[in-house]
């Protein structure tokens, strides 16, 4: 057991997948979230803008928080799946 770092070193082969899958999962779902919110329009299935108010002259939008917490859950679980798909193969 390495004293400072608190697991053995032989597991640090797991513990590199286990951190290289959250940093590609992390890295996607900041990706999406910049282009759901900055790139798209509300027609596009996968934005989170919704319009909170329209009038004849104008339209207020905003983000949701409700389809941004979906996107989080939907990559949170793809993430885990991930990690456990390449942990069964090796």
């Amino acid at each position: 057991m390495h004293p400072l770092l608190g697991y053995r070193l032989e597991k640090g082969n797991v513990m590199n997948r286990k951190f290289g899958v959250f940093l590609f999962v992390f890295f996607c779902y900041l990706l999406w979230l910049y282009f759901s919110i900055y790139e798209s329009s509300i027609d596009n299935w996968w934005s989170v803008m919704e319009i909170k108010d329209a009038t004849t002259d104008d339209i207020q939008i905003s983000v949701s928080l409700v389809k941004v917490f979906v996107g989080t859950v939907i990559f949170t679980l793809s993430g885990f799946i991930f990690y456990l798909l390449l942990r069964k193969r090796s």
